[in-house]
């Protein structure tokens, strides 16, 4: 049987001449609108990087080799993840040193006690900074459960849910080909009431490994990224591991591991909680790298073009300094392409981004938090695309560091979170867990796979963050009068909105109907994230018969419903779960399934899928009521989005 993989291979071959591995959905950092039907290929991309240039890269292939290869580039599908993961590529094996895929089998190793350790005191600190802090729903606001990673070990399990190709990572390190990555993400499996539950926590680790080639040859390591188009799980899952292949055994020794990167929700408040903004949850992001000392644990390491804000305010030497670098002109065109690499000593070893609102709060645009606009008005910028004027280069800064790229048309701070290994689940699953940002650079990655293995050196540009596939269509970013922005339009039939960012309005409908906010009010915003508010809220009007479902429960900036009788081709029916009801139930110790079924009623709502994409703050979620669509629905609404609730 063929598997959702290699047809959608097969698909992208037939329109490009090139091919995009791709299930439905990785960690990412650094046209019209029209009616939205049943998922089409996602594998057909093609889209222009910023500059005008097309993005499909490479020679001009043999129409025959072309159908008959395709770079691996991401692979989501959960039974070759799960083939690789029986061969050898479990997270104990690979980022541990011992065990599987259970953290029973690896708990005692020093690499995962380093790591706790670590976040350990990351949880404590958040619970020492705010009294109403603590694990469960007794607690205002909800803290990220460390025993799930040592006592309730027994019971967990870091799952495999991605294999990413990033070959396109050689200029952050020229000595290396790339880097391949290992997403995992945590899960749980238990017993409750005489119910067998299972579900996943909002808690991944990125395995970085690099990438080397044969001598300098990077060429022929990324041929070895060249698969058969025609193989199932188990054959691609082989195929990979084989003596010749990218992820063979030799390839992936110990001495291989570059860093295992952690993105976890450390609190969450619910909406009642923090109400003007429909909830608040805050992410822990950290990269840990083996530690050289006697013991060979996982020491924190600097993250990545970011800043250490607390101490370079304090240090007006240090701020200068880095001030300093980021003007020279060597900086400024690495930043126009979107390849800098900011000195170590200027970052932190820790970010915590902030959900929702994203790029409009000041917690997740650290460069914003040291410089203004004034800090770079007086250089000539118009021949550095991307970076054309004060604002244009901030934006740029702040969404190259990890709290921007983490908070940029994102999941709610993850680009990346899974299909389910059960494909036949429907409550509580994600429709689309990619993030529209994952999928806008997936084109770009695919090109620097085509050109490298045709023996050309591949440009090294990167897009915004916002760049997406179907840039201008609904759910997407446009300029609000800075010209870096100008070229950031919305399709003829839709209009630019301004919401909270200050730079980038929203594509939306002139009609405001199922989906669509229906609240508007003013983002005060400070560094500090959870003392964001939104003020002067006016309730704006839902358009054939919808109704407003206001902030305050739950949907940031409010969101249009309707009733399932009366939809319109941008709509599906599905299912809002009453939270109180929701919570009532887990309270009372019941398994998650059934207290979602008791809870939730049918609603029309925007209907999405990968080409078609919700705003922000919203994710693709698959509907009860119609299995094959999709529906727009807060994240927090989803079980598996939050840290609070699970019973282990």
């Amino acid at each position: 049987m063929m598997s959702p993989m290699v047809d959608v291979v097969r698909r992208a071959a037939g329109v490009l001449g090139v091919s995009l591995l791709i299930g439905s959905a990785s960690l990412a950092c650094e046209g019209g609108s029209q009616p939205v039907h049943p998922p089409p290929s996602e594998g057909s991309i093609a889209a222009e990087d910023g500059r005008g240039q097309s993005a499909a890269g490479g020679q001009a292939r043999d129409e025959g080799q072309a159908r008959a290869l395709a770079p691996v580039v991401l692979i989501t599908d959960p039974e070759v993840l799960a083939a690789l993961e029986a061969a050898g590529l479990s997270a104990g094996a690979v980022a541990f040193g011992q065990g599987g895929a259970e953290i029973s089998s690896f708990v005692d190793s020093e690499r995962l006690t380093s790591l706790r350790a670590i976040l350990a005191d990351d949880v404590a600190e958040f619970a020492r900074a705010d009294s109403k802090a603590g694990v469960g729903l007794d607690h205002a606001h909800r803290l990220f459960d460390i025993d799930w990673l040592d006592a309730a070990a027994d019971k967990t399990r870091f799952e495999l849910i991605a294999l990413v190709n990033r070959a396109d990572r050689q200029p952050f390190a020229a000595e290396h080909c790339g880097e391949t990555r290992l997403i995992y993400r945590l899960a749980y499996t238990t017993e409750l009431d005489g119910e067998r539950v299972d579900s996943r926590l909002p808690m991944t680790l990125n395995v970085v490994l690099w990438q080397d080639g044969e001598g300098d040859d990077c060429g022929a390591l990324a041929q070895r990224w060249m698969a058969p188009v025609e193989q199932d799980a188990s054959e691609r899952a082989a195929w990979l591991r084989r003596p010749e292949g990218p992820l063979a055994p030799t390839r992936l020794s110990p001495r291989a591991l570059e860093a295992v990167e952690v993105n976890l929700q450390v609190v969450r408040w619910p909406a009642v909680m923090h109400p003007s903004l429909g909830g608040h949850a805050e992410y822990v992001l950290r990269v840990f790298r083996p530690d050289s000392r006697e013991g060979g644990g996982l020491a924190p390491a600097p993250l990545e073009n970011t800043p250490d804000v607390a101490r370079l305010a304090k240090d007006p030497d240090e701020r200068a300094a880095l001030l300093a670098w980021l003007r020279d002109g060597q900086t400024l065109a690495a930043l126009a392409d979107g390849v800098p690499v900011m000195p170590e000593r200027f970052a932190a070893t820790r970010a915590v981004s902030v959900a929702p609102r994203a790029l409009a709060r000041l917690a997740n645009r650290p460069f914003s938090q040291l410089f203004d606009a004034d800090d770079f008005a007086d250089l000539e910028l118009a021949g550095h695309a991307t970076v054309e004027t004060p604002r244009g280069l901030l934006r740029r800064l702040d969404t190259l560091s990890c709290h921007g790229c983490h908070e940029t048309r994102s999941v709610a701070g993850f680009h990346l979170l899974g299909e389910p290994r059960d494909g036949a689940k429907v409550l509580d699953t994600m429709f689309v867990p990619t993030s529209p940002h994952l999928d806008g650079d997936l084109d770009r990655r695919l090109a620097w796979i085509e050109t490298l293995a045709d023996g050309t050196e591949p440009d090294p540009f990167r897009p915004l963050s916002d760049h997406e596939r179907h840039r201008g269509n609904y759910g997407s970013h446009c300029g609000l009068g800075d010209p870096a922005f100008a070229a950031w339009t919305c399709a003829a039939e839709l209009e630019c909105v301004a919401l909270d960012d200050p730079d980038m309005g929203v594509c939306l409908t002139p009609a405001r109907s199922a989906g669509d906010p229906c609240e508007f009010g003013q983002l005060r915003t400070q560094r500090q994230g959870h003392r964001d508010r939104i003020r002067d809220v006016e309730l704006g009007h839902c358009e054939g018969g919808a109704t407003c479902n206001q902030t305050k429960v739950g949907f940031p900036g409010g969101m249009c419903t309707k009733s399932c009788a009366s939809l319109g081709p941008d709509e599906a029916c599905g299912a809002i779960v009453n939270l109180r009801q929701f919570n009532d139930c887990l309270a009372r110790r019941q398994p998650f399934p059934g207290c979602i079924e008791a809870a939730a009623f049918s609603a029309g709502m925007r209907r999405c899928d990968a080409d078609h994409r919700c705003r922000d703050d919203y994710i693709c979620a698959r509907s009860p009521m119609e299995p094959d669509a999709g529906v727009c629905i807060p994240p927090y609404f989803l079980f598996q989005m939050r840290v609070d609730g699970h019973v282990l």
